[in-house]
Formats: structure tokens, C-alpha cells, sequence
């Protein structure tokens, strides 16, 4: 129950806030914060438990309590018993004062106990007066009177039977007790107890209701107490035998009502060396419970041993006392032991109350004595019940006389009037005024002894008494009592409650002659006589059926006027047990009004089974009757009653239910718990340490069953389970290996402070389970990430631990996803990575089946490292597994393809490791730290090398001196720090260096050459007004022990760091003291700053790992600052070894890198289609151009050829008779000036092509000469056109080549050809043959070429033939002429 405040004055100094000072731009003060690490529960640090978790000894019983954060050991019992029942008293602020268990326990850390048990929070144990007699199933702390109700199956407290054989009988409690927890005393129960077992308590309308297996109460005469109604023994006739001769101590009356010690007249002894005895003859009707002696000392004389015997016929009677030295009640018959000293000796008639009520008085035997003889020094008796006789103090009013009569046992008073005068003032107050003695309230049955008529001849006039009984304060009873009776007689008068005789107010008997009286006609006097009134003690109630309601205010004032205990207004059948009782709303008034009971019971005929409602005036049946099996436990949380037991549904088998069950009052409806679970629950409780919405289940079930027809998966559960009732499904719980006895929680105070008690054989306790991860809320609370059957579990080889984590989002927008990494796996399949959504650790990825060690992201992309696991397939030796390293884009869901990291040739593939992925801000670059030597199997890169996440590609860094893996790496002031074993000189001793990508070299730091071992972990300094600084974690090279060092930025200095030398050091982090709980740091506001490296304003070292604090204490967590501690957290594992924190981190934004984002692929070929279509349509053109710009130069050269034609036609005809020449010439001239343009067009064509045309080199040049010859026999044949007669710049035919169509075709053949396309004319086959070298984007472009050349070949074939036919014709027609 304490805090770590202990820590307070170590952080203290007059500096001023520190809250102030905090970055006002730190988003570290935001947010939660990710904490991770090897173990299955956490708890809060508790100075209490030595600082370390709760690691306990399941063959023992323990006790702890439970908080929201926080598990502390209260105590640890003996394995031979089990606790059952527990409650607690609070403080004003709601933590707890202190705490009671009870159950079957018999020790308490070696103190012996008695079943109950009491511990503050200091841990002091109150044995509770040695507890009672037997087993406890119940306890109630009320925490107005400050009293602690018990209940179970026991017959007396301890103390009551063995502090007085006298009270003995009155504490005999009978299943229920109460003990003062501020008197450290037990109570007087008004009832005595109750004649079975109780179960469960509750508190409604101010009373505290029990209830069980019981009918009736036990207070009857039997559980008087037995020294509270002396018998007056001055009025019996005393007599002694075998007196001493000595003066003054030879009468027995001596020892009647003397207050000195063995002095002459106060002590009576015998002769000396004889035995003796001392008779008591009782004067009245006596039924004696308890003989007091003390024992004389005198002159070395004593009784030493005696025995009790009946007067009138010897009888040895039996009797029983405390023996001293075992505390427990022994029975004596002949002889009863006396031991010889000055304390009184009390022993207790046994005999029943038929035996020892004939009896008219006792003998006092002395059989051995101590000394020269026997003898007594005082003798008391006391008598059942309180028989009230005549005594002195009794008030007579009115001529009373006192009668003696031979056959009457005693004397009695006797007023006579006349017959006439009854009715006269003066013989109605003619009254004796009788006070008994009450010793405790309850109700008694009151006798009035009335002598018989003829022991003085005197019946004819006897008539009536009236009888008023002044009961209780404010009420009186007037009772006529008839006393014509011939033979003496005890007359019942009344049956009523009396409460207990104090020095303000005592119940009171007035005894006068009735004036209504009946008396014989001939009477001429009226008599009335009275011995005395006797009040016995009679069972108050026996229609009880199993509950009973108690006011809990036990002073005398409260139960003056009436019974402070009672039955209810309404009853159960008879033989009903009830389990539980609660109280809470009936419907929707929002107001504690209802009570409620559980158990096994039913009424048919009022329609209720095992579950009923009592408003305060009558049992009533919730909706659907009941349900259909036993209620065991039950608790109201919110306006629900949630029920546990034995059942499988309604009463009425409209609604399944399997053992727990939900019954909302508002709608008065009945709701299943999911699918339920498959075994008894024992015990319901609010478990308000989590708020006031959970309800917690236990019980002896392993199975909660899924919503039947559900998708969902029944979960494993060990005996305890937590329902959230705002959420309607099983949440988070404590961390409780092993089943609980007990779980005990009040219902949800609004503050700051509520508790859970449990108790079980348990291995191992935590505030939370939690599974390797928890969270720090923007609050300063500890939230476990666990949900019943989706959370982390352990891997097939039972390994659990978290090794790395990360908040990852998309951007600012969305809520950030916990992503971990490490050794474990979970419920849909992931292993050793998952990410946290809906409260469901979910698979991220498959590929992951090595330990994951490190994991960061830059923007999209998540950079996994951890243990390669390599394997090899056993039919084809394919490798294939977890590389070390995976590149995953979160948002499209593919891992990246990256070439793999190796080791050595001759190294197993599962040896490699990548520690440490490190960012390079605003590049496209990350660096990879680790163990491994090569990427892709060629590029040597050892331990270090860089990846470009846009090409996907390693490269190494400039030739480093490491020699060993690295460790640990980050980005300070665009330096590149590195951890790891750096080769200096031939030693390797620098475990530090920077590396500056701007000049491509590492460089010392200046300092690293002191530290005194290998560094584990690099933490920036990111609040330092100075770039560039960081933390260091190491281990000393020396001793193992961890050191901490801090770069400022120009040299590194080594802290006074005061850990214990066998601590785990394996992260820190710089946490807001804003984020840390008050109770940690304690409430100052201020720090002291005397460290030898400062810490940032504002700011607190936030240590993780295994840590053994100066004190000797032991944590997983805690904050370091000016050479102080303060423990934070402690952790355990599933195995009961302290557990370890490897990760703290922060809900930051990722690292901004450049990234190029390539298109989608729907999007490429929609571009692609674009341009092809663009493509298309520009060829098309450019050949439309191509064929208007032929036709218009053919038709010019037609033209040209027709005019040249008449020209020649027209000098023929006219010339000299030579026509040869002229039109071969004028053939020649067409042929060029068509061969001119057609090739230039051809040639600008094949120009156009572009680059890869004009790169094909000579062979191509040297195909298209070679191919591209005519046969010689063609009419037209000139020298051929190749790229060697074209001028390269104007497109044209080189001067001096020959002229004709022949060149056209040429020219354009061989444009086809330049394109890799080409037609080869075969004159044999009459046809064109077409070549496609390879497809080309340009393909169709070729073939218009093509298609060109072939076209102009053909049209000047056709030419020349009609231009032969014309020629031929016209040569026939001139020599015709």
C-alpha cells in the first residue's frame, strides 16, 4: 500500500520547476509510450517487496494486493490451509489501513492463527485474540463501526473458550462472530450465533445481512453466560466437616462473600491430614452452572484435588475447566483438580439442565490437600438463567409479610387485604419491585414462582397478580397471572426482549394484586404471595431459512427499545441455502433498494428458483423465473447483477447460460457472458482496481466459451476471468499464475485509490498481465496490451519476449499502429512480428521466422532486422526463410526484393544478424548494422553497409577498421555513430566511431578511447540545447558491469553511474518528467542537479533491463537522475524469474527520406497505350505527306515527260531522219529528274528513323550493297543507289550517278533497307519477297518505304514498256511510209 515517496527528498532542491522547462515542441509529452520486453506480468515498483516482482511460493499460500499498477505481498501462509474470504478498511484517501483473511489457515509467517487473520499496511499481523474454532467462508468489514463480521463453520472464538469457562458458553458464537478491529477484541453477537454455516455478507439500508445454511439463532439458556446470575449464598444453610481446630478458620461460611486473603474469618480449613467436605443447601429452586473457588495458601495448607456432589442422594456430578497450559476445556469426574494459588478457579456444571434443576444443593468434597490439610479460601456459585429472588433490594410497598411453610422449600412474601378493599388505592399500590440482572439483550422467557395454596390452607383466597414488565425504555407489558394453584408452580408470565442491564436503564418486574381478580364468593380476604421471577434465555427466532439482518451498531442505546437482529419480513422455504446476497437497483432509480439472493432454493408457488429480489417487505422472482442450476456469487456493477455458480440457464430454458450470467435490471432481462465458461464459478467481485466497468469470475473452469455460431475461437482461461461491462466482452487482467482461493474487491470509489485482495498458492503475481508489452497513456498510467485469446503468446519453443517496437502511421491523420518484433507469436498465425489493431495483436508479415532484434521505418517502409534462419528444402536444397532483413511498404502490403546479407562462405546462413537499421534523413539511404560480411553474395560490405531504398541497391561504406558486429548506430548532427569493435592498431579497443558521408570517411570521437568496454545501445540527447549529443550503454570490458557515457558534442564523459554491478542495462531514453506519476518522483516539482553529466531540464534518464538499484532494490524500469533512483517499473516472466525491459519508445512521427514513387501498373499501361496510339497516328501522317508530296511530283514529271515526248516527236519529224539519239536522251533526262526527286524523298525518309538505324554500323551498309543488285539484262539499269552515292546532307543523288526510274527504285529499296526492312524483287517467281529483321516500333514507317520503292520500280516498268510500244509504232509508221 505505500508509494515510492520514499524518493521524494532525493529529488528535491530550490532550482525551480523543471516542468517548465520542457521543450514546448516535444512530442514526446504526447502520446503513448511503448514499453517492451521479456515478461508475461508488471507491476508498479514497490519499495515493499524489495523492489522486485512477485515471484512466489506456490506450495505456500500468499496474500497480496492488487491496484490498478501495483502488486505488493502482504503475507504468506502456511501450505496446509487456503484463504477463502478477505474485506479491508480504507483510509479517507481509499487506500487501505488494513486487511482481514480468513479460510482454513493455521500460520501467518510462523505465528500461529486461528482461521482469521488480521494485517495492516504496515504489514503488523493481528492474530485476532487467537482467531475461532473452525473453518471461515465469509468476512465483512463495516467500515462505519469499524467491526469485522466473520462467518463460517465454527462454534466459538478462541478467546471465548479459553479466557473463562464462565463465558465460555456465551462465546460458543455458533457460525458467526464480530471483532472490533480498533478494541482488538471480539464481540458479544446478540443472537449467541446461528445453528449452521454462513457464506457471504452484504450491507443494505444500513443493515448488515448474513446469510447460509441456517434455521434458528442459539441463544438459549445453555449460552447464558455463566457468571452473570450469582446464587445468594448468605440465604443457604452452610455446613462443614472434619473442621479445623484452629480460631477463626474453622467455619466454612468463612469463604461467603470475603474480600481478604487467608486471614482469621475469611478462609476456612480443615484438620490436619483429613479430608473434609463443605455442604451448601439451597433455600430455593436453583439450577447452578458454574462453581467459582480460590484456594487457600495458608501455612503451606491447599485443596489439591475435590469433587462435587448432589445433596440429596450423593451423586458425583461432572465438571469441566480451562486447563492452563493447552487452552482447552478438560472434564473432571470423580475428582477435579485445584491448583494452589491466589487466582480464582472456575469450573462448569456439565450435567444437563433436567438433572441439575431437581437438585436442592451441592457438597464440596476435599479429597487430597497440599501442606498439613486442605481448605478454601472464597467459594461462589452462580445459577442458570437469572432467578430473581426476594432480596433486600427488592422494593416492598404495602403490609407484605413473610411466610414460612413447612412443605415449601424456602420462605416467600404474602400481602392479605380484605376481600372489600381490593379495588382501594391503598392495596393497588401495594407493589414489590423487582430488577433483574440482564447480562446481554435478547429475548427470555419470564416465570413467576407462585407456592401452593395448601402449604398454608389459605386457597380460597387466592385470586389474581398483576405482573408488568418494564422490558425496554418507553414499554411496558401488563400481564394477569391466575394464582389458585393447590401444588407449588412456576407460571409462565410473558415471552419478551429484554435488553442488556446497564447503569442507565434495567428491565423491571412490579408484582400487585390484580384488582379484576376472581376469588372465592365465601372469601372474606384476598391473598397474593411471590417467591421470585425468573428470566430465561430462549432462541430468539426459528424461521430464519437461511438469512438473518443484523444492525451493526452493538452499543447498549441501540438496543434498548427492540431486537438490533431479526429475520426477514418475507421468508424463504424452509431447508433453503443461500450462497450470496448482494444489493443494488431493481430498475432504472439509479439507488441502492434491492436486496439480492443466491443459492439453492426454490417456491413454486411464488415462482422463484436459486435467485430471488427482497424490496424490504416481500421475495419477489426476477424476470424468467430464476435460473436452472445453483448460485454460488454474485455483484453489482453499474445497474447489472452478475451472477456465478453452477447453472446452465433460465429457470425457464428460454435463455442459455453457461455458469455466469448477466441480469440487467433496467430491462429486466437476462444476457449470456459471450458463450459463458465450462466449469463452477465461485466467486464474483467488482474488480474496481480497473475501474468501475469490470467484473472479475473465478472459479475452478479452464474454458471460455466463444458466442455459439460465432466465428470466434473458445480462449483458455486458469480459474479467473474479467468481464468489461461497457464493452461487453472479457478484457485485460491482473497477472495471477495459478488459480486464486480468493479475490476480493469493494465496489469503485472515485479516487485515486482502489484495491483487490487475492490469495491462492501462486507462483508468481502482477498488477497486469501483460505479454511482453504495455503502454505509458499521455495519463502517466500503465496499460496493459493484452486481450483474452489475441494476445501475444509464446512461440512453439515457449520463448516470449519483445525486442523492438514502433508507432507507425500514415500520416498525421491516422491513428497510429503498435508494430513489435521479437520472439513469440500469436492467435491468427504471426510470428516473432505482429501489429496491434482493435485491440488484437494481428500478422503483419509471413516471411518473418528468425528473432526480429531491430525495427524502424522511413516513411512507408518498414525495416525489420533480427536472426536470419535459414533452411534448406530437403528434396531440392532450395534455401529459403528469414534473410536477417526485410523491406516491407506497409501501405501497398509487398515486401521490397533486396539482395540477401551473408556471412562468411564457410558461416552457417542463420549466423547472420542485423542489430540496428539506422535513417538517413531527407535521402534515400539507410544504413544496416549487424553481423554479416557480404550483400548478394559479391559486395563486401562487413558488419555496416547502406541500402538505396529507390534502387534497391547496396553499397558498402569506405573501408572501416570494424572487426566485430555493430551493435548500435544512430544519426547526430548528420554524423553516422556507430557501436561496435573497432581495430586499433593491434588491439581492438575503440568500440566507438562517426562516419561523415560528405568526405566518405570514418573519424575518431574524441573520448571513445576511455570507454571501458563494448557499447550495447546509443541514445540521442535530442532536448540538448547543442546538436549532435547522445547517450551511451556499455558493459565494462573488466567486470561485466554497465556504464553510462554522454557525447556533448565535442568529447564523451563518463557518468557516476551508482546501478549495481550484476544490473542489465539495455536501453534509455530521456521521458519527460511531465509523463512520469507523482508518486514515482514524488510530488516536488524540482530536482537537485549535482551529476557529472547533466540531464536536460525537464527531463529524467528513463533506464530499462535488468536493474539492481543501489539500495539493494530490484527493477525493470527506472529513472536516473543526479546519481539518484527512482524505481519505476518491476516485471516477471511467465516463469516466476524477473522479467526485462529491452525498449521504451515514443509515439513519433517516422524519419523523412526521398523516395521515388513509380507508377502504378494500370497506370504504365495506360500510357503506353497513349503513346503507342500517338505513334500510330503520327506515321500515318507523316506517310499521308509522304504519298500527296509523290503525287504531285509525279504528275509534274509526267507532265515534263509529255511536253519532252511532243518535243521530240516534233524534231523527229522534221529532223535529219537519226531518232535514236534524241529519245534516248530525252528517256535519260525524264529518268533523272524523276530518279531525283524520288530519291531525295527516299533518302529524307530513311534519314528519319532516328538514332538506332543510324547505329546499326557497316553491316548492315554492307547487306543492303550486296543484296540490292539488278540483273544485268534490265533495260533501265544504272548504277545502283546506296547510302555511298546519297549525299548524307542534302538527301540526293551524289553528281555523276546515272539517271533513271531504276535509281528511284533503288533509292527507295534502299531506304527499306536502312530501316532493317527491305524488298528483294524475284524476277522468277514475279513477286516481292519481304525480310523482317526484328520488330521495331518504326515497322510500319519501313513498310510504306517499302511499299514506295516498290510502286515507283513497277511505274517505271510499265513506262518503258508503253514508251517502247510508242516507239515501235511510230518507227513502223515511218518506214510504212
Amino acid at each position: 500500500f505505500e508509494s515510492s515517496s520514499e524518493f521524494e527528498s532525493d529529488f528535491s532542491s530550490d532550482e525551480g520547476s523543471l516542468l517548465d522547462d520542457v521543450d514546448a515542441g516535444d512530442k514526446s509529452d504526447e502520446g503513448g509510450i511503448g514499453i517492451v520486453g521479456g515478461f508475461s506480468g508488471v507491476s508498479s515498483f514497490s519499495p515493499n517487496n524489495g523492489g522486485a516482482s512477485l515471484a512466489l511460493d506456490k506450495d505456500m499460500t500468499s496474500v497480496v494486493s492488487l491496484s490498478k499498477d501495483s502488486g505488493i505481498l502482504l503475507g504468506t501462509f502456511t501450505a496446509d490451509g487456503q484463504i477463502t474470504a478477505g474485506c479491508s478498511f480504507y483510509n479517507s484517501d481509499g487506500s487501505i489501513s488494513q486487511s482481514f483473511f480468513g479460510g482454513t489457515i493455521t500460520s501467518l509467517n510462523s505465528t500461529n492463527v486461528g482461521y482469521v487473520v488480521g494485517v495492516d499496511s504496515s504489514g503488523l499481523v493481528d492474530v485476532m485474540s487467537g482467531g475461532v474454532d473452525g473453518p471461515i467462508n465469509a468476512l465483512y468489514c463495516d467500515q462505519g463501526t469499524n467491526q469485522v463480521f466473520v462467518g463460517g463453520n465454527f462454534t466459538s472464538t478462541i478467546a471465548g473458550l479459553t479466557t473463562s469457562i464462565a463465558t465460555m458458553r456465551s462465546a460458543s458464537t455458533g457460525s458467526m462472530a464480530i471483532y472490533s478491529a480498533g478494541n482488538k477484541s471480539w464481540q458479544h453477537v446478540p443472537f449467541i450465533g446461528l445453528d449452521g454455516p454462513v457464506f457471504d455478507f452484504a450491507e443494505f439500508e444500513g443493515l448488515v445481512y448474513a446469510v447460509g445454511a441456517f434455521s434458528s439463532t442459539v441463544d438459549n439458556a445453555t449460552h447464558v453466560p455463566l457468571n452473570t446470575q450469582p446464587l445468594n449464598l448468605t440465604a443457604c444453610n452452610i455446613v462443614g466437616g472434619n473442621n479445623a481446630e484452629i480460631t477463626g478458620f474453622t467455619d466454612p461460611r468463612n469463604t461467603i462473600c470475603t474480600t481478604k486473603r487467608d486471614q482469621e474469618n475469611n478462609t476456612w480449613l480443615l484438620r490436619d491430614l483429613l479430608d473434609g467436605y463443605m455442604t451448601i443447601n439451597f433455600p430455593f429452586k436453583a439450577t447452578p452452572s458454574l462453581l467459582r473457588l480460590m484456594n487457600t495458601v495458608y501455612d503451606g495448607r491447599g485443596t489439591k484435588s475435590f469433587r462435587v456432589m448432589a445433596v440429596e442422594n450423593n451423586q458425583v456430578l461432572t465438571m469441566s475447566y480451562i486447563d492452563p497450559e493447552t487452552k482447552t476445556e478438560l472434564f473432571c469426574s470423580p475428582a477435579c483438580p485445584l491448583a494452589q494459588n491466589d487466582d480464582w478457579q472456575e469450573f462448569r456444571f456439565v450435567d444437563g439442565d433436567a438433572m441439575l434443576a431437581n437438585i436442592t444443593g451441592v457438597m464440596i468434597k476435599i479429597d487430597s490437600y497440599y501442606g498439613m490439610g486442605g481448605g478454601l479460601n472464597k467459594v461462589e456459585i452462580y445459577q442458570r438463567g437469572n432467578t430473581l429472588p426476594l432480596r433486600p433490594s427488592s422494593s416492598f410497598v404495602g403490609a407484605w409479610t413473610e411466610t414460612t411453610a413447612a412443605s415449601y422449600r424456602g420462605t416467600y412474601r404474602t400481602l392479605t387485604v380484605n376481600a372489600a378493599d381490593v379495588a382501594s388505592a391503598q392495596v393497588q399500590n401495594s407493589v414489590i419491585t423487582m430488577a433483574p440482572y440482564i447480562p446481554e439483550p435478547g429475548f427470555y422467557t419470564v416465570y413467576m414462582m407462585v407456592p401452593g395454596c395448601q402449604n398454608t390452607n389459605t386457597c380460597r383466597s387466592r385470586s389474581s397478580a398483576h405482573v408488568l414488565l418494564m422490558s425496554n425504555r418507553g414499554l411496558s407489558k401488563l400481564i394477569q397471572v391466575n394464582q389458585y394453584n393447590i401444588q407449588d408452580e412456576e407460571v409462565e408470565v410473558a415471552r419478551i426482549y429484554a435488553p442488556a442491564s446497564t447503569s442507565d436503564f434495567s428491565a423491571t418486574v412490579q408484582i400487585s394484586l390484580s384488582p379484576n381478580g376472581v376469588v372465592d364468593d365465601q372469601a372474606t380476604t384476598v391473598e397474593l404471595v411471590v417467591d421470585y421471577i425468573r428470566f430465561e434465555r430462549v432462541t430468539s427466532y426459528t424461521n430464519l431459512t437461511g438469512v438473518i439482518q443484523l444492525n451493526p451498531d452493538l452499543t447498549t442505546s441501540s438496543q434498548l427499545s427492540q431486537a438490533i437482529y431479526g429475520p426477514l419480513s418475507d421468508s424463504l422455504p424452509d431447508d433453503s441455502v443461500v450462497y450470496s446476497v448482494t444489493s443494488g437497483v431493481a430498475n432504472d432509480t439509479h439507488r441502492d433498494n434491492t436486496l439480492f439472493l443466491g443459492g439453492k432454493f426454490s417456491d413454486s408457488s411464488n415462482g422463484y428458483y436459486n435467485i430471488a429480489q427482497y424490496d424490504g417487505h416481500n421475495i419477489k422472482p426476477l424476470n424468467a423465473t430464476g435460473l436452472h442450476g445453483t448460485v454460488n456469487s454474485m455483484s453489482f456493477v453499474g445497474t447489472s447483477l452478475y451472477v456465478g455458480g453452477d447453472f446452465n440457464g433460465t429457470s425457464d430454458h428460454t435463455t442459455a447460460l453457461n455458469n455466469v450470467a448477466q441480469y440487467n435490471t433496467t430491462d429486466q432481462m437476462w444476457y449470456s457472458l459471450s458463450g459463458g465458461v465450462d466449469k463452477p464459478v465461485t466467486s464474483v467481485v467488482p474488480y474496481s482496481p480497473f475501474g468501475p466497468n469490470v467484473v472479475a469470475f473465478a472459479g475452478a473452469f479452464s474454458t471460455l466459451y466463444a458466442v455459439p455460431g460465432s466465428q470466434d475461437a473458445n480462449i483458455t482461461a486458469s480459474g479467473l476471468c474479467m468481464w468489461d461491462s461497457t464493452d461487453s466482452k472479457w478484457t485485460s487482467m491482473p497477472y495471477i499464475k495459478n488459480t486464486p482461493t480468493l479475490l476480493f474487491a469493494d465496489e469503485w470509489k472515485d479516487q485515486s485509490y482502489n484495491f483487490a485482495l487475492t490469495a491462492g498458492s501462486f507462483s508468481a503475481v502482477a498488477a497486469l498481465e501483460a505479454n511482453g508489452a504495455v503502454v505509458l497513456s499521455s495519463s502517466g498510467q500503465i496499460e496493459s496490451l493484452n486481450t483474452p485469446g489475441e494476445s501475444l503468446k509464446p512461440d512453439a519453443q515457449g520463448r516470449l519476449t519483445v525486442n523492438s517496437g514502433l508507432w507507425y502511421a500514415k500520416d498525421n491523420t491516422t491513428t497510429p499502429v503498435l508494430i513489435v518484433g521479437g520472439q513469440f507469436q500469436t492467435q491468427d498465425g504471426a510470428v516473432n512480428l505482429a501489429q496491434l489493431r482493435d485491440g488484437k495483436w494481428q500478422k503483419l508479415l509471413d516471411v518473418i521466422n528468425g528473432e526480429v532484434l531491430s525495427i524502424n521505418n522511413a516513411a512507408n517502409l518498414l525495416f525489420v532486422g533480427g536472426v536470419a534462419n535459414i533452411t534448406a528444402n530437403a528434396d531440392n536444397g532450395k534455401l529459403s526463410g528469414f534473410s536477417g532483413l526485410v523491406v516491407y511498404n506497409v501501405d501497398k502490403d509487398d515486401v521490397l526484393g533486396i539482395q540477401q546479407l551473408q556471412g562468411p562462405s564457410d558461416s552457417d546462413p542463420s549466423a547472420v544478424r542485423v542489430n540496428k537499421v539506422a535513417i538517413r534523413a531527407d535521402t534515400s539511404m539507410v544504413v544496416v548494422g549487424g553481423n554479416f560480411t557480404t550483400a548478394g553474395g559479391l559486395l563486401s560490405c562487413p558488419y555496416i553497409c547502406t541500402l538505396d531504398i529507390n534502387e534497391s541497391q547496396w553499397s558498402p561504406l569506405s573501408s572501416s577498421t570494424l572487426i566485430d558486429a555493430v551493435t548500435d548506430m544512430l544519426f547526430a548532427d548528420k554524423l553516422l555513430v556507430v557501436a561496435g569493435t573497432f581495430k586499433n592498431g593491434t588491439e581492438p579497443t575503440d568500440y566507438l566511431m562517426s562516419y561523415d558521408f560528405d568526405v566518405s570517411s570514418w573519424a575518431n570521437i574524441t573520448g571513445a578511447e576511455n570507454l571501458p568496454g563494448p557499447v550495447t545501445s546509443l541514445t540521442p540527447a535530442d532536448h540538448e540545447e547543442t546538436a549532435g549529443m547522445y547517450y551511451i550503454v556499455g558493459t565494462s570490458s573488466k567486470d561485466k558491469s554497465p556504464y553510462l557515457a554522454k557525447y556533448d558534442g565535442t568529447s564523451i564523459t563518463i557518468a557516476d553511474f551508482t546501478i549495481g554491478a550484476k544490473s542489465n542495462v539495455h536501453s534509455i531514453l530521456l521521458v519527460p518528467r511531465s509523463r512520469i506519476p507523482s508518486s514515482v518522483l514524488g510530488s516536488s516539482s524540482n530536482l537537485n542537479r549535482r551529476s557529472n553529466m547533466p540531464i536536460p531540464s525537464g527531463y529524467v534518464l528513463a533506464v530499462s533491463g535488468d536493474l539492481f538499484l543501489p539500495n539493494g532494490q530490484r527493477a525493470s524500469n527506472a529513472f536516473f537522475y543526479d546519481n539518484q533512483w527512482a524505481g519505476f517499473l518491476s516485471t516477471i516472466q511467465s516463469d516466476s524469474s524477473p522479467g526485462f525491459i529491452n525498449s521504451v519508445f515514443y509515439e513519433i512521427p517516422p524519419t523523412n527520406v526521398y523516395q521515388r514513387h513509380k507508377l502504378s501498373v494500370a497506370l504504365v499501361i495506360l500510357i503506353a497505350i497513349a503513346i503507342a496510339l500517338g505513334i500510330t497516328f503520327l506515321i500515318v501522317l507523316i506517310g499521308l505527306v509522304y504519298i500527296y508530296m509523290r503525287n504531285r511530283r509525279e504528275a509534274a514529271a509526267t507532265a515534263s515527260a509529255a511536253s519532252a515526248a511532243l518535243a521530240a516527236t516534233a524534231g523527229g519529224l522534221g529532223g535529219a531522219g537519226t531518232t535514236k539519239t534524241p529519245l534516248t536522251t530525252t528517256r535519260l533526262g525524264a529518268g533523272t529528274a524523276v530518279g531525283a526527286g524520288a530519291g531525295f524523298m527516299a533518302a529524307a525518309g530513311a534519314a528519319s528513323m532516328g538514332s538506332k538505324r543510324n547505329t546499326q554500323g557497316d553491316h548492315y551498309r554492307n547487306m543492303a550493297g550486296v543484296r540490292d543488285t539488278w540483273a544485268e539484262d534490265n533495260a533501265f539499269a544504272g548504277e545502283p543507289v546506296s547510302y555511298e552515292n546519297i549525299n548524307p546532307n542534302t538527301g540526293r543523288l551524289n553528281s555523276g550517278s546515272p539517271a533513271g526510274l531504276a535509281s528511284l527504285a533503288l533509292a527507295g529499296r534502299q531506304a527499306a533497307v536502312s530501316s532493317d526492312t527491305y524488298v528483294h524483287y524475284d524476277e522468277k517467281n514475279g513477286g516481292d519477297t519481304k525480310y523482317a529483321h526484328r520488330d521495331d516500333a518504326n515497322e510500319s514507317l519501313d513498310s510504306i518505304f517499302e511499299s514506295a520503292a516498290a510502286e515507283a520500280e513497277a511505274e517505271e516498268k510499265n513506262l518503258a514498256r508503253e514508251r517502247a510500244a510508242s516507239a515501235s509504232s511510230r518507227e513502223g509508221a515511218i518506214g510504212g511510209t
